[in-house]
C-alpha cells in the first residue's frame, strides 16, 4: 500500500464517522415512522442501511483516490459525483496527499489490526458453530421429521432440511445454508408440547426459507469491517430484531396459534444460553418485546433512534473539520485578513514558471497540484544534478517519498551508471544510502548499474566490508566475485 492510498483510507474512515451516523439517524427515523408496517418493509429498510454503510465509506475512498485528468470507469464516475458533497460538508480536500500528519496515517494500522482480531474471533465462532452439527446430535424422531416435512411444504422450502437432536444446544438454532441443520435440544423435548415443539421448527424453518444464514454471514463481515462505530451495531442489532420478527409472523401464520406460541416463547426464556454469533435461533433478540408484539400487534413499540445519534451526527462533523484543520495542506488564516483560498492557481502558476516550468497543460498543473508537488520540490529537484524530471517523473518521485537530497547524494556517490529518475525510485525503495555509495567509489570499485547496487544492498555489501576486503588483498574484484566472498562468509 502505497501513501497516498494509505492516506486516502484513512479519510475514508473518518468521514464515515459522520456518515454512518447521519445514515442511522435517518434509518432510524424511517423504521419509527414504519412502527405500524410489516416487520419485513423495516427489515428491508435497515437492511438497506447496512448495505449503504458498507457502500459509502467505499464511495469515499475512490473520491480520495480519483485521478485526475483520466477518462473514469461507472464507479469512479459516480464517485467524482460525490466529491462536491464531501467538500462541502468538511471543507477538506479531494485528493488528499502523502503530506498528512504521522498520527494520521497510524489510523490505518490500528483499524486493520481491529479488523484482523474481530475476523478470527467470527472465524472462530464460525469453526463452534459447525461444531455442534456433529457435537452430542443424533437423529429427530420420525414424528418430529414428519411435521418438519409438512411445515416446509407450507412455508414453501424446496430444500431438504436435516432436523437433529442435540445434547451441546439449550435452544433451537439453524445452521448452514445450502445444506442447513436445525438442532433441537434434548431438554426441550420434556419442557415444551408436542404443538410448540412444532411452533418452533417452523420458527426455524422460517429462518431457512429467509436465507437468514447468509444475511447473518454478510452483518458479521459488515460489523467487522466498520467495527469502530457504534451505529454500525445498533442497525445491526434492529436487523437481528426484525428478523426474529419476521419469522415469528411467518411461525403463527404456518401453525395459526399465537397464544401457545406465546407460551413456548416464555419457556424458551428459561432454557436460553449462550451460543456463537453466527446461529440464528429462536430466541433471538429480545423474548419479551416479541411476546408483547404478538399479543398486540396493534399497538407497536417505538422504533425512534436512540437519543444518542441526534448528537452524534454534529459531533462527528465537529471532529472530522477538526482532523481537516490539522492537516499540513490547510492553511492558517491571520486574523483580521480573510484567509487564502486553498485552490488559489495564480500563486501555483507563478511559482511553477519561476522553478523552470513555463510551458505546463492544464492537467499537468492540476496533477502536480493533487500530488502535492509543491513548487520548492520541483526547484530543489532540478538542482539535484539529474536533470529536468517531466511531470509524471515527479508525480512519481513525489509518490515515493524521493526527496532532492536522496536524488543528490545518488548523483554525488557516482556509483551508479545509468541513474536516471526511475532507477532513482528503485534505489530509494531499497533503502540504497548515498554515503555508503560515495565511500564503495572512492575505494576504486565500481561504477555499477542500479540494479547490481541494489544486488549488493540485498546481501549487505557495505563501503566498511570491502575496504576489510581491500585491507586483505582482494583488489580489482569483479561483482560476483564480491557476492561470492560476501556469501561466504569472507566479507
Amino acid at each position: 500500500m502505497n501513501s497516498v492510498t494509505i492516506v486516502a483510507l484513512a479519510w475514508a474512515l473518518v468521514h464515515f464517522i459522520w456518515q454512518g451516523a447521519a445514515i442511522a439517524l435517518v434509518a432510524g427515523f424511517v423504521v419509527a415512522a414504519l412502527r405500524r408496517a410489516r416487520p419485513t418493509t423495516r427489515y428491508a429498510v435497515l437492511c438497506g442501511a447496512l448495505g449503504a454503510m458498507l457502500l459509502v465509506p467505499l464511495m469515499t475512498f475512490l473520491v480520495m483516490r480519483l485521478p485526475p485528468a483520466t477518462t473514469p470507469s461507472p464507479a469512479s464516475a459516480v464517485a467524482a459525483s460525490f466529491a462536491p458533497v464531501m467538500a462541502a460538508v468538511t471543507g477538506s480536500p479531494t485528493f488528499p496527499s502523502a503530506a498528512e500528519p504521522v498520527w494520521f496515517l497510524w489510523l490505518v494500522p490500528i483499524w486493520l489490526s481491529g479488523v484482523a482480531i474481530l475476523g478470527l474471533r467470527s472465524l472462530a465462532g464460525w469453526a463452534l458453530a459447525q461444531r455442534l452439527k456433529s457435537l452430542k446430535t443424533s437423529p429427530a424422531a420420525a414424528s418430529v421429521e414428519r411435521a418438519a416435512r409438512r411445515l416446509s411444504e407450507r412455508l414453501g422450502i424446496r430444500r431438504t432440511v436435516r432436523i437433529l437432536n442435540t445434547a451441546a444446544a439449550e435452544v433451537p438454532a439453524t445452521l448452514g445454508w445450502l445444506r442447513p441443520v436445525v438442532l433441537f435440544p434434548v431438554s426441550a423435548f420434556t419442557a415444551l408440547t408436542p404443538e410448540q415443539i412444532e411452533l418452533l421448527i417452523a420458527h426455524e424453518l422460517a429462518h431457512v426459507r429467509r436465507h437468514d444464514y447468509l444475511v447473518n454471514l454478510a452483518q458479521t463481515a459488515v460489523e467487522t469491517v466498520l467495527f469502530y462505530h457504534p451505529a454500525v451495531w445498533w442497525v445491526s442489532g434492529r436487523i437481528r430484531e426484525e428478523r426474529e420478527h419476521c419469522c415469528d409472523d411467518l411461525a403463527v401464520a404456518a401453525c395459526g396459534n399465537v397464544s401457545l406460541y406465546v407460551r413456548a416463547l416464555a419457556t424458551l426464556e428459561g432454557l436460553r444460553g449462550r451460543r456463537p454469533a453466527l446461529v440464528v435461533a429462536a430466541d433471538g433478540g429480545s423474548l419479551l418485546s416479541r411476546i408483547q408484539r404478538l399479543l398486540n400487534r396493534e399497538q407497536r413499540q417505538g422504533n425512534a433512534p436512540p437519543a444518542w445519534l441526534g448528537a452524534f451526527v454534529p459531533a462527528a462533523l465537529v471532529l472530522a473539520a477538526v482532523v481537516a484543520a490539522t492537516s499540513p495542506q490547510a492553511a492558517p488564516a491571520t486574523a483580521g485578513t480573510a484567509p487564502k483560498p486553498t485552490g488559489d492557481a495564480s500563486g501555483f502558476l507563478s511559482e511553477l514558471t519561476a522553478s523552470g516550468y513555463p510551458k505546463l497543460s492544464v492537467d499537468e498543473i492540476i496533477a502536480l497540484k493533487d500530488h502535492a508537488v509543491e513548487p520548492r520540490y520541483v526547484k530543489n529537484m532540478l538542482g539535484a544534478g539529474l536533470g529536468v524530471p517531466a511531470v509524471p517523473q515527479l508525480i512519481r518521485l513525489r509518490d515515493h517519498g524521493v526527496d532532492p537530497d536522496f536524488v543528490a547524494s545518488m548523483v554525488s556517490s557516482g556509483l551508479v551508471s545509468d541513474l536516471d529518475f526511475e532507477t532513482v525510485i528503485r534505489l530509494r525503495e531499497n533503502d540504497a544510502r548515498g554515503d555508503d555509495m560515495g565511500r564503495i567509489r572512492a575505494l576504486g570499485f565500481g561504477p555499477f548499474t542500479a540494479r547490481e547496487v541494489i544486488t549488493l544492498r540485498q546481501n549487505d555489501v557495505t563501503a566498511d566490508r570491502l575496504y576489510d576486503m581491500k585491507q586483505q588483498g582482494f583488489d580489482n574484484m569483479s561483482l560476483e566475485q564480491i557476492l561470492k566472498l560476501r556469501r561466504s562468509g569472507v566479507i
